[in-house]
């Protein structure tokens, strides 16, 4: 099969969810030229999780140029409704990208700004790339983290400027092979593995090599925490090297009992 191209040209575009999802019989490309905005009203996401999801194709290449790739979630309206510090409950709001089950793709030079929630979640993705990748909220945006991986292998961030109101990178359970590098973050709560034991039988996390990043003007540095009380769970080899921090709260974290908000439920343990 021949692959595609596919070129999204120079303006600026109000943008409304959007479901792209393959599988494709060809690979794909798309260069994106114009800039976008979401929506402020988090109403008109009623149903939707994501306001630009891509799913479920093999050998996709998302390429921004020429000052475009902005997509800008507009997510002030969602901040202040957002009761997430007093009850808990932080869904439904939509991110601003899902990445689910891609393989052997590249995303580069697109920026995130402002999202209603979490800016990109990577979800069930293999051989992914995500390269020059812009993504900013204010310090004070609740729950707004830049990229939330889980059950994923064989994922690659790189040369990326990561500032949001919560933690740069999550890395969840299942997340294999995972390698960040040259990436800067800041404010936020820095790079975090976890938080992990919400459930039972999550998925071990193996293989994550955090080099050349610099963290600074966030509450942590690099930090491994699971809940309170957690289910157990496994995370091997780390492994980090020249990692750079300023101004930052605790550069290095180890924390058993996370418990964001105090809102955690004891889970009942039976013999």
């Amino acid at each position: 099969m021949t692959p595609s191209k596919v070129i999204i040209p120079q303006g600026s575009y109000i943008l409304r969810s959007v479901d792209m999802k393959g599988p494709c019989k060809a690979k794909v490309e798309m260069e994106i030229l114009g800039n976008f905005k979401a929506p402020p009203d988090p109403n008109e996401f009623q149903g939707s999780d994501a306001w630009v999801k891509l799913e479920k194709v093999d050998g996709l290449t998302l390429t921004a140029s020429q000052g475009g790739g902005v997509f800008d979630g507009q997510g002030e309206l969602a901040w202040k409704t957002n009761d997430c510090d007093q009850t808990g409950k932080c869904g439904g709001l939509p991110y601003n990208f899902r990445f689910n089950f891609l393989t052997n793709s590249v995303i580069r030079g697109i920026t995130s700004l402002n999202s209603k929630l979490f800016h990109m979640k990577i979800l069930g993705c293999r051989n992914l790339t995500l390269d020059q990748v812009t993504i900013t909220a204010p310090r004070e945006s609740i729950k707004t983290d830049g990229i939330v991986i889980g059950r994923s292998e064989e994922v690659n961030i790189t040369g990326t400027t990561i500032g949001t109101g919560d933690d740069c990178i999550s890395i969840g359970d299942g997340t294999k092979n995972l390698l960040i590098q040259n990436v800067s973050c800041g404010p936020g709560l820095g790079i975090s593995v976890g938080s992990l034991g919400k459930y039972p039988n999550e998925a071990p996390v193996t293989g994550i090599t955090i080099k050349g990043c610099t963290i600074k003007d966030a509450d942590n540095g690099v930090r491994v925490k699971t809940w309170q009380n957690s289910y157990e769970t496994q995370v091997r080899g780390l492994y980090f090297e020249d990692i750079t921090v300023e101004n930052v709260w605790f550069p290095v974290i180890i924390d058993q009992e996370y418990c964001p908000y105090n809102h955690c439920t004891r889970k009942v343990l039976i013999n």
